[in-house]
């Protein structure tokens, strides 16, 4: 299951309509990322060349190639990311 579904249904046990506009939001902000060519803020002890954007007390974890933005996962803020976290992206 990915990250954004797993947070929709985490969500939606307490109200559908509010996990469905966190989701979105969280899709814009995405969007975002990629139109205006946010670089993001480095987490190469992480992964090598690893980004992040902090927003709504999650954190969008990307790469920038030449062509695209390749999205990794969408944690919350708080957990304790380790480089496991990455291993299948």
């Amino acid at each position: 299951m990915d990250d954004l579904t797993e947070i929709f249904l985490y969500i939606a046990r307490e109200d559908v309509n509010t996990a469905t506009k966190f989701v979105d939001d969280l899709h814009q902000k995405i969007q975002w990322i990629a139109d205006v060519d946010f670089s993001g803020a480095p987490r190469d002890w992480i992964r090598p060349n690893l980004r992040t954007l902090p927003y709504r007390k999650r954190c969008i974890y990307f790469r920038v190639n030449d062509h695209s933005v390749n999205i990794l996962r969408i944690l919350h803020n708080r957990q304790d990311i380790t480089q496991q976290e990455f291993n299948d992206h």
